[in-house]
Protein backbone atom coordinates (compact mmCIF):
# COMPACT_ATOMS: atom_id res chain seq x y z
CA UNK A 1 0.00 0.00 0.00
CA UNK A 2 1.67 3.52 -0.73
CA UNK A 3 3.30 5.00 2.38
CA UNK A 4 1.46 8.42 2.40
CA UNK A 5 -2.04 6.44 2.71
CA UNK A 6 -0.15 3.60 5.24
CA UNK A 7 0.98 6.87 7.34
CA UNK A 8 -2.63 8.42 7.31
CA UNK A 9 -4.20 4.67 8.26
CA UNK A 10 -1.71 4.94 11.29
CA UNK A 11 -2.76 8.30 12.27
CA UNK A 12 -6.27 7.60 11.79
CA UNK A 13 -6.22 4.21 14.32
CA UNK A 14 -4.92 6.48 17.23
CA UNK A 15 -8.11 7.08 17.79
CA UNK A 16 -7.98 7.83 22.27
CA UNK A 17 -10.58 8.04 25.22
CA UNK A 18 -9.70 11.81 24.75
CA UNK A 19 -12.38 11.80 22.14
CA UNK A 20 -14.79 10.27 23.96
CA UNK A 21 -15.39 13.20 25.58
CA UNK A 22 -16.40 15.21 22.57
CA UNK A 23 -18.70 12.21 21.56
CA UNK A 24 -20.87 10.55 23.65
CA UNK A 25 -21.71 6.98 23.35
CA UNK A 26 -19.03 6.46 20.62
CA UNK A 27 -16.08 3.05 21.67
CA UNK A 28 -12.92 4.27 22.35
CA UNK A 29 -12.33 1.25 24.79
CA UNK A 30 -8.61 0.36 24.76
CA UNK A 31 -7.95 -2.95 23.37
CA UNK A 32 -5.55 -5.53 25.73
CA UNK A 33 -1.93 -4.35 25.42
CA UNK A 34 -3.17 -0.61 26.00
CA UNK A 35 -3.33 0.45 22.81
CA UNK A 36 -6.13 2.70 21.43
CA UNK A 37 -9.58 0.58 19.56
CA UNK A 38 -9.91 1.40 15.84
CA UNK A 39 -13.73 1.08 16.89
CA UNK A 40 -14.11 4.90 16.96
CA UNK A 41 -14.93 7.47 14.73
CA UNK A 42 -12.98 5.91 11.77
CA UNK A 43 -13.84 2.55 12.93
CA UNK A 44 -17.55 2.08 13.12
CA UNK A 45 -18.76 -1.72 11.75
CA UNK A 46 -20.51 -1.63 8.41
CA UNK A 47 -23.30 -2.17 7.85
CA UNK A 48 -24.54 -2.50 11.40
CA UNK A 49 -22.94 0.13 12.83
CA UNK A 50 -22.61 1.78 16.35
CA UNK A 51 -24.85 4.86 17.04
CA UNK A 52 -24.25 8.29 15.03
CA UNK A 53 -21.51 9.90 16.68
CA UNK A 54 -22.76 12.95 17.71
CA UNK A 55 -21.42 15.61 20.69
CA UNK A 56 -25.00 17.14 20.91
CA UNK A 57 -28.88 15.58 20.10
CA UNK A 58 -29.74 18.32 17.84
CA UNK A 59 -27.17 17.55 15.52
CA UNK A 60 -27.67 13.79 15.23
CA UNK A 61 -28.21 12.95 11.59
CA UNK A 62 -31.61 12.17 10.29
CA UNK A 63 -33.36 10.81 7.18
CA UNK A 64 -29.97 10.15 5.37
CA UNK A 65 -31.07 9.40 1.51
CA UNK A 66 -29.13 10.35 -1.71
CA UNK A 67 -30.31 11.36 -4.82
CA UNK A 68 -28.60 12.01 -8.72
CA UNK A 69 -28.72 15.96 -9.79
CA UNK A 70 -26.00 15.58 -12.68
CA UNK A 71 -23.80 13.12 -13.91
CA UNK A 72 -24.75 9.67 -12.29
CA UNK A 73 -21.71 7.95 -12.66
CA UNK A 74 -19.58 10.93 -11.11
CA UNK A 75 -21.44 12.76 -8.62
CA UNK A 76 -24.20 11.32 -5.56
CA UNK A 77 -25.84 14.16 -3.78
CA UNK A 78 -26.65 13.54 0.07
CA UNK A 79 -29.52 14.71 2.14
CA UNK A 80 -30.21 14.28 5.96
CA UNK A 81 -31.77 16.67 8.68
CA UNK A 82 -30.57 17.54 12.23
CA UNK A 83 -33.04 19.74 14.43
CA UNK A 84 -29.86 22.17 14.55
CA UNK A 85 -31.37 24.65 11.99
CA UNK A 86 -28.57 27.13 12.44
CA UNK A 87 -26.90 27.45 9.10
CA UNK A 88 -23.85 29.87 10.63
CA UNK A 89 -22.92 27.18 12.82
CA UNK A 90 -23.45 24.25 11.42
CA UNK A 91 -21.43 23.00 7.96
CA UNK A 92 -22.95 20.14 5.78
CA UNK A 93 -20.07 17.92 4.83
CA UNK A 94 -19.65 14.42 3.56
CA UNK A 95 -16.49 12.25 3.95
CA UNK A 96 -17.02 9.62 0.99
CA UNK A 97 -13.61 7.57 0.57
CA UNK A 98 -13.11 4.71 -2.24
CA UNK A 99 -14.00 1.34 -0.57
CA UNK A 100 -10.63 -0.05 -2.06
CA UNK A 101 -8.77 2.39 0.43
CA UNK A 102 -10.45 1.54 3.54
CA UNK A 103 -9.09 -1.02 6.03
CA UNK A 104 -10.91 -3.74 7.93
CA UNK A 105 -10.48 -5.42 11.01
CA UNK A 106 -12.84 -8.08 12.24
CA UNK A 107 -15.71 -6.11 11.41
CA UNK A 108 -14.58 -2.55 11.57
CA UNK A 109 -13.26 -0.95 8.45
CA UNK A 110 -10.84 2.49 8.95
CA UNK A 111 -11.26 5.47 6.62
CA UNK A 112 -8.05 7.29 5.63
CA UNK A 113 -8.82 10.78 5.88
CA UNK A 114 -7.75 13.71 3.53
CA UNK A 115 -9.44 16.56 2.54
CA UNK A 116 -9.92 15.60 -1.03
CA UNK A 117 -12.36 13.33 -0.16
CA UNK A 118 -14.39 15.90 1.96
CA UNK A 119 -17.37 17.71 0.41
CA UNK A 120 -19.38 20.46 1.27
CA UNK A 121 -23.10 21.83 0.81
CA UNK A 122 -25.81 23.84 2.20
CA UNK A 123 -29.05 23.61 4.40
CA UNK A 124 -32.26 24.82 3.29
CA UNK A 125 -34.49 26.00 6.07
CA UNK A 126 -38.67 25.28 5.44
CA UNK A 127 -41.78 25.44 7.33
CA UNK A 128 -44.92 23.27 6.33
CA UNK A 129 -47.42 25.10 4.11
CA UNK A 130 -50.16 24.33 2.36
CA UNK A 131 -51.62 26.63 -1.01
CA UNK A 132 -49.37 29.18 0.92
CA UNK A 133 -50.56 28.99 3.95
CA UNK A 134 -47.73 28.46 6.96
CA UNK A 135 -50.02 25.73 9.16
CA UNK A 136 -46.93 25.51 11.41
CA UNK A 137 -44.58 27.37 13.85
CA UNK A 138 -41.46 24.62 13.54
CA UNK A 139 -38.73 25.04 11.62
CA UNK A 140 -37.17 22.05 9.81
CA UNK A 141 -33.71 21.92 8.07
CA UNK A 142 -32.57 19.71 5.07
CA UNK A 143 -28.85 19.35 4.58
CA UNK A 144 -27.21 19.13 1.22
CA UNK A 145 -24.54 18.24 -0.04
CA UNK A 146 -23.28 17.02 -3.75
CA UNK A 147 -20.47 15.09 -4.33
CA UNK A 148 -18.45 15.21 -7.30
CA UNK A 149 -15.57 14.48 -8.92
CA UNK A 150 -16.24 10.64 -8.16
CA UNK A 151 -14.81 7.45 -10.16
CA UNK A 152 -17.64 5.91 -11.81
CA UNK A 153 -19.46 2.41 -11.23
CA UNK A 154 -17.01 2.88 -7.82
CA UNK A 155 -18.02 1.71 -4.39
CA UNK A 156 -17.57 4.80 -2.05
CA UNK A 157 -17.75 4.55 1.87
CA UNK A 158 -19.23 7.45 3.34
CA UNK A 159 -19.79 9.84 6.50
CA UNK A 160 -22.43 12.82 6.79
CA UNK A 161 -22.71 15.57 9.06
CA UNK A 162 -19.78 18.08 10.47
CA UNK A 163 -17.14 18.66 12.48
CA UNK A 164 -14.84 21.86 12.82
CA UNK A 165 -11.25 20.15 11.97
CA UNK A 166 -9.03 17.37 12.05
CA UNK A 167 -5.66 16.60 13.39
CA UNK A 168 -4.07 13.86 10.79
CA UNK A 169 -1.16 13.44 13.47
CA UNK A 170 -3.40 12.20 16.09
CA UNK A 171 -6.93 11.25 14.05
CA UNK A 172 -9.10 13.21 16.58
CA UNK A 173 -11.92 15.14 15.28
CA UNK A 174 -13.03 18.51 16.98
CA UNK A 175 -16.58 18.30 17.87
CA UNK A 176 -17.41 15.87 15.10
CA UNK A 177 -21.59 15.20 14.72
CA UNK A 178 -21.40 11.96 12.30
CA UNK A 179 -23.42 9.38 11.05
CA UNK A 180 -22.47 5.70 11.27
CA UNK A 181 -20.39 4.46 7.78
CA UNK A 182 -22.64 3.19 4.72
CA UNK A 183 -21.69 2.49 1.12
CA UNK A 184 -22.81 3.58 -2.07
CA UNK A 185 -22.03 2.91 -5.52
CA UNK A 186 -21.42 5.87 -8.45
CA UNK A 187 -23.11 5.23 -11.27
CA UNK A 188 -22.76 3.53 -14.95
CA UNK A 189 -20.81 5.88 -17.41
CA UNK A 190 -23.40 6.81 -20.25
CA UNK A 191 -23.34 4.36 -23.02
CA UNK A 192 -21.66 1.72 -21.22
CA UNK A 193 -23.65 -1.73 -21.42
CA UNK A 194 -22.54 -3.74 -18.26
CA UNK A 195 -25.64 -5.14 -17.09
CA UNK A 196 -27.64 -3.97 -13.49
CA UNK A 197 -30.90 -4.04 -12.56
CA UNK A 198 -32.95 -1.31 -10.27
CA UNK A 199 -36.34 -1.79 -8.35
CA UNK A 200 -39.38 0.37 -9.85
CA UNK A 201 -41.97 1.13 -6.89
CA UNK A 202 -44.72 3.49 -5.85
CA UNK A 203 -47.30 4.66 -3.31
CA UNK A 204 -47.01 3.96 0.43
CA UNK A 205 -49.85 6.03 1.74
CA UNK A 206 -48.64 5.62 5.77
CA UNK A 207 -47.44 1.88 5.30
CA UNK A 208 -44.41 1.68 6.94
CA UNK A 209 -45.50 -1.10 9.29
CA UNK A 210 -45.07 -3.38 6.60
CA UNK A 211 -42.00 -1.36 4.82
CA UNK A 212 -40.46 -2.09 8.40
CA UNK A 213 -41.21 -5.84 8.04
CA UNK A 214 -39.84 -6.29 4.49
CA UNK A 215 -37.38 -3.72 4.69
CA UNK A 216 -34.28 -5.65 5.21
CA UNK A 217 -35.08 -8.30 2.16
CA UNK A 218 -35.87 -5.30 0.01
CA UNK A 219 -31.85 -3.37 1.07
CA UNK A 220 -30.64 -7.09 -0.02
CA UNK A 221 -32.19 -6.38 -4.04
CA UNK A 222 -28.73 -6.71 -5.68
CA UNK A 223 -30.24 -2.93 -7.27
CA UNK A 224 -27.72 -0.22 -8.17
CA UNK A 225 -30.34 2.41 -8.06
CA UNK A 226 -34.39 2.57 -6.58
CA UNK A 227 -37.02 4.88 -8.52
CA UNK A 228 -39.99 5.93 -6.76
CA UNK A 229 -43.53 6.71 -8.31
CA UNK A 230 -45.12 8.90 -5.60
CA UNK A 231 -47.08 8.83 -2.77
CA UNK A 232 -44.80 7.70 -0.23
CA UNK A 233 -47.04 9.64 2.35
CA UNK A 234 -50.53 10.68 2.88
CA UNK A 235 -50.25 14.21 2.96
CA UNK A 236 -46.84 15.34 3.19
CA UNK A 237 -46.51 16.30 6.64
CA UNK A 238 -42.56 16.54 7.94
CA UNK A 239 -43.91 13.86 10.48
CA UNK A 240 -44.92 11.68 7.75
CA UNK A 241 -41.42 12.12 5.72
CA UNK A 242 -39.51 11.64 9.15
CA UNK A 243 -41.67 8.50 9.44
CA UNK A 244 -41.30 7.21 5.79
CA UNK A 245 -37.80 7.46 5.55
CA UNK A 246 -36.53 5.52 9.37
CA UNK A 247 -38.61 3.23 7.45
CA UNK A 248 -37.02 2.82 4.15
CA UNK A 249 -33.34 3.65 6.44
CA UNK A 250 -31.48 0.10 4.82
CA UNK A 251 -32.42 1.00 1.67
CA UNK A 252 -31.99 4.84 1.74
CA UNK A 253 -28.30 4.66 3.02
CA UNK A 254 -26.44 2.47 0.73
CA UNK A 255 -29.14 2.95 -2.60
CA UNK A 256 -29.74 6.61 -4.50
CA UNK A 257 -33.49 6.85 -4.60
CA UNK A 258 -35.05 9.09 -7.65
CA UNK A 259 -38.86 10.18 -6.83
CA UNK A 260 -41.87 12.16 -8.82
CA UNK A 261 -44.16 13.60 -6.72
CA UNK A 262 -47.20 11.72 -5.89
CA UNK A 263 -50.84 13.81 -5.59
CA UNK A 264 -50.51 12.79 -1.48
CA UNK A 265 -47.70 14.92 -1.64
CA UNK A 266 -49.84 17.82 -0.84
CA UNK A 267 -47.05 19.80 1.01
CA UNK A 268 -45.42 20.29 -2.24
CA UNK A 269 -42.44 22.20 -0.37
CA UNK A 270 -41.84 19.71 2.12
CA UNK A 271 -41.76 17.17 -0.89
CA UNK A 272 -39.21 19.36 -2.90
CA UNK A 273 -36.83 20.04 0.26
CA UNK A 274 -36.70 16.50 1.20
CA UNK A 275 -34.91 15.57 -2.72
CA UNK A 276 -32.64 17.43 -4.85
CA UNK A 277 -33.56 16.48 -8.31
CA UNK A 278 -32.08 17.44 -11.49
CA UNK A 279 -33.15 21.28 -12.49
CA UNK A 280 -33.74 21.20 -16.09
CA UNK A 281 -33.42 25.04 -17.32
CA UNK A 282 -35.05 25.27 -19.83
CA UNK A 283 -38.72 24.06 -18.22
CA UNK A 284 -40.34 27.21 -16.20
CA UNK A 285 -38.96 28.23 -13.10
CA UNK A 286 -41.81 27.08 -11.02
CA UNK A 287 -41.16 23.67 -12.42
CA UNK A 288 -37.66 22.77 -11.72
CA UNK A 289 -37.12 19.71 -10.75
CA UNK A 290 -41.53 18.58 -11.43
CA UNK A 291 -39.50 16.71 -14.71
CA UNK A 292 -36.23 15.70 -14.68
CA UNK A 293 -33.71 13.22 -16.56
CA UNK A 294 -30.85 10.75 -15.92
CA UNK A 295 -28.76 8.61 -17.79
CA UNK A 296 -27.30 5.54 -16.02
CA UNK A 297 -25.20 3.32 -18.77
CA UNK A 298 -27.55 2.75 -21.93
CA UNK A 299 -30.57 4.02 -19.96
CA UNK A 300 -32.20 7.25 -20.03
CA UNK A 301 -35.10 7.94 -17.22
CA UNK A 302 -37.47 10.64 -17.22
CA UNK A 303 -39.36 11.83 -14.47
CA UNK A 304 -42.53 13.54 -14.86
CA UNK A 305 -45.30 15.40 -12.34
CA UNK A 306 -48.81 14.26 -13.62
CA UNK A 307 -50.53 15.83 -11.13
CA UNK A 308 -52.73 18.83 -13.08
CA UNK A 309 -53.69 19.31 -16.76
CA UNK A 310 -51.89 22.87 -16.70
CA UNK A 311 -48.57 20.93 -15.17
CA UNK A 312 -48.82 18.36 -17.42
CA UNK A 313 -48.66 20.70 -20.46
CA UNK A 314 -46.14 23.12 -19.38
CA UNK A 315 -44.04 20.24 -19.50
CA UNK A 316 -44.63 19.00 -23.07
CA UNK A 317 -41.89 21.22 -25.05
CA UNK A 318 -39.27 20.05 -22.53
CA UNK A 319 -40.11 16.66 -22.62
CA UNK A 320 -40.24 16.47 -26.60
CA UNK A 321 -36.92 17.80 -26.47
CA UNK A 322 -35.57 15.13 -24.26
CA UNK A 323 -36.35 12.37 -26.09
CA UNK A 324 -35.57 13.90 -29.24
CA UNK A 325 -32.35 13.96 -28.00
CA UNK A 326 -32.27 10.70 -25.98
CA UNK A 327 -33.10 9.34 -29.49
CA UNK A 328 -30.58 10.44 -30.88
CA UNK A 329 -27.91 9.26 -28.46
CA UNK A 330 -25.74 6.59 -29.70
CA UNK A 331 -24.89 5.42 -26.09
CA UNK A 332 -28.46 5.46 -25.13
CA UNK A 333 -31.02 2.08 -26.02
CA UNK A 334 -33.80 2.43 -24.23
CA UNK A 335 -36.16 5.14 -22.56
CA UNK A 336 -38.22 4.41 -19.64
CA UNK A 337 -40.49 7.17 -17.93
CA UNK A 338 -42.16 7.02 -14.94
CA UNK A 339 -44.84 9.42 -13.68
CA UNK A 340 -47.39 9.08 -10.64
CA UNK A 341 -50.61 8.82 -12.32
CA UNK A 342 -52.00 5.68 -14.59
CA UNK A 343 -51.95 6.73 -18.27
CA UNK A 344 -53.78 3.13 -18.50
CA UNK A 345 -55.33 1.63 -15.88
CA UNK A 346 -58.40 -0.58 -15.27
CA UNK A 347 -58.74 -0.10 -11.33
CA UNK A 348 -60.16 2.46 -9.11
CA UNK A 349 -59.08 5.20 -10.32
CA UNK A 350 -58.99 4.35 -14.20
CA UNK A 351 -56.76 5.78 -17.09
CA UNK A 352 -56.03 9.73 -16.96
CA UNK A 353 -57.03 11.45 -19.85
CA UNK A 354 -54.59 14.52 -19.62
CA UNK A 355 -51.37 12.18 -20.20
CA UNK A 356 -53.15 10.56 -23.07
CA UNK A 357 -54.05 13.62 -24.60
CA UNK A 358 -50.62 15.77 -24.19
CA UNK A 359 -47.97 12.60 -23.29
CA UNK A 360 -48.59 9.48 -24.83
CA UNK A 361 -48.48 11.40 -28.74
CA UNK A 362 -44.63 12.50 -27.51
CA UNK A 363 -44.30 9.10 -25.83
CA UNK A 364 -44.92 7.65 -29.08
CA UNK A 365 -42.77 10.48 -30.89
CA UNK A 366 -39.31 9.05 -29.50
CA UNK A 367 -40.42 4.87 -29.14
CA UNK A 368 -40.23 4.89 -25.35
CA UNK A 369 -40.08 1.53 -24.48
CA UNK A 370 -41.81 1.40 -20.65
CA UNK A 371 -43.62 3.98 -18.80
CA UNK A 372 -44.10 3.15 -15.01
CA UNK A 373 -46.62 4.65 -13.11
CA UNK A 374 -48.89 4.21 -9.57
CA UNK A 375 -51.75 6.07 -8.23
CA UNK A 376 -53.92 2.45 -8.04
CA UNK A 377 -52.65 0.52 -5.50
CA UNK A 378 -52.22 -3.11 -7.33
CA UNK A 379 -50.21 -4.26 -10.36
CA UNK A 380 -51.08 -4.00 -14.15
CA UNK A 381 -49.28 -4.33 -17.21
CA UNK A 382 -50.76 -3.20 -20.47
CA UNK A 383 -49.96 -5.02 -24.54
CA UNK A 384 -47.63 -3.42 -26.13
CA UNK A 385 -50.02 0.03 -27.18
CA UNK A 386 -49.67 2.32 -30.13
CA UNK A 387 -52.39 5.17 -31.34
CA UNK A 388 -54.92 3.38 -28.69
CA UNK A 389 -54.16 -0.43 -30.35
CA UNK A 390 -52.76 -3.61 -29.06
CA UNK A 391 -50.05 -3.98 -31.75
CA UNK A 392 -46.83 -6.17 -31.90
CA UNK A 393 -44.31 -6.46 -28.94
CA UNK A 394 -41.37 -4.50 -31.14
CA UNK A 395 -43.76 -1.51 -32.04
CA UNK A 396 -45.11 0.08 -28.90
CA UNK A 397 -44.93 0.78 -25.32
CA UNK A 398 -45.76 -1.06 -22.31
CA UNK A 399 -47.78 0.80 -19.62
CA UNK A 400 -46.83 -0.57 -16.12
CA UNK A 401 -48.71 0.30 -12.64
CA UNK A 402 -46.46 -0.62 -9.59
CA UNK A 403 -48.91 1.02 -6.99
CA UNK A 404 -48.79 -1.82 -4.11
CA UNK A 405 -45.94 -0.56 -1.71
CA UNK A 406 -47.54 -1.38 1.16
CA UNK A 407 -50.42 0.92 0.41
CA UNK A 408 -54.64 0.47 1.43
CA UNK A 409 -54.84 -2.43 -0.80
CA UNK A 410 -57.18 -1.39 -4.50
CA UNK A 411 -59.09 -4.41 -6.60
CA UNK A 412 -57.49 -4.92 -9.36
CA UNK A 413 -59.22 -4.88 -13.13
CA UNK A 414 -58.79 -5.58 -16.40
CA UNK A 415 -59.69 -3.63 -19.95
CA UNK A 416 -58.83 -3.96 -23.71
CA UNK A 417 -55.26 -3.20 -23.17
CA UNK A 418 -54.43 -5.11 -20.01
CA UNK A 419 -52.01 -7.74 -20.37
CA UNK A 420 -51.75 -9.32 -16.72
CA UNK A 421 -53.07 -7.59 -13.55
CA UNK A 422 -52.80 -8.61 -9.69
CA UNK A 423 -55.25 -7.58 -6.74
CA UNK A 424 -53.57 -4.76 -4.23
CA UNK A 425 -54.24 -6.78 -1.28
CA UNK A 426 -50.76 -8.65 -2.47
CA UNK A 427 -48.60 -5.53 -2.73
CA UNK A 428 -45.89 -4.60 -5.12
CA UNK A 429 -42.87 -3.93 -6.47
CA UNK A 430 -40.59 -4.40 -9.49
CA UNK A 431 -37.54 -5.44 -10.35
CA UNK A 432 -35.76 -4.53 -14.06
CA UNK A 433 -32.82 -5.82 -14.87
CA UNK A 434 -31.05 -4.04 -18.19
CA UNK A 435 -28.24 -6.13 -20.17
CA UNK A 436 -27.14 -4.78 -23.46
CA UNK A 437 -30.31 -4.76 -25.34
CA UNK A 438 -32.39 -7.40 -23.50
CA UNK A 439 -34.42 -6.01 -20.53
CA UNK A 440 -36.11 -8.45 -18.15
CA UNK A 441 -38.87 -7.06 -15.66
CA UNK A 442 -40.23 -9.25 -12.69
CA UNK A 443 -42.91 -7.87 -10.42
CA UNK A 444 -42.86 -9.22 -6.62
CA UNK A 445 -45.51 -9.57 -4.35
CA UNK A 446 -44.88 -7.36 -1.16
CA UNK A 447 -43.54 -10.15 0.64
CA UNK A 448 -41.07 -11.16 -1.98
CA UNK A 449 -42.69 -14.87 -2.22
CA UNK A 450 -44.44 -14.57 -5.38
CA UNK A 451 -44.24 -13.33 -8.95
CA UNK A 452 -46.61 -11.44 -10.17
CA UNK A 453 -45.52 -10.57 -13.21
CA UNK A 454 -42.47 -11.85 -15.77
CA UNK A 455 -41.92 -9.97 -19.43
CA UNK A 456 -38.85 -9.44 -21.89
CA UNK A 457 -38.25 -6.68 -24.20
CA UNK A 458 -35.55 -6.85 -26.65
CA UNK A 459 -34.14 -4.57 -28.66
Amino acid sequence: MHSKLMARLAALSMVTAAVSTLAPGCSSDSNADGGPDASGLVGDALPDAPPNWTTAPNREVRNLHMTWQRDSATTVTFQWATTDTDLSAYVPKVWAVPTSLTERSGDAVVMPFDESYVHTGAGLIYREALLGIETGTEDFVVWTVEATGLQPDTEYTFRVGTWEGFDPQTGVFTSPDLSAPSTVRTGLPKGERKPFSMVMAGDSRGGTDEIRANVDRLAEIDARLWFFNGDMTNGGAQVEWDDWQDAMAPVLRSRVLMPVQGNHEIFADIYYAQYALPQEQTLPEDLLEHAWSLDFGNVHFVGLDSNTEETVAAQVDWLDADLAAARQDPGIDWIFVMMHHGVYSASNHGSTPRLQEYWVPVFEKYDVDLVFCGHDHDYERTFPLRADQVVEPDEGIVYVVAGGFYSPAYSNGTAWWTATSAHGDLRNYVEVGVDGGTVNVTAWSGDGTEVLDQFTLTR
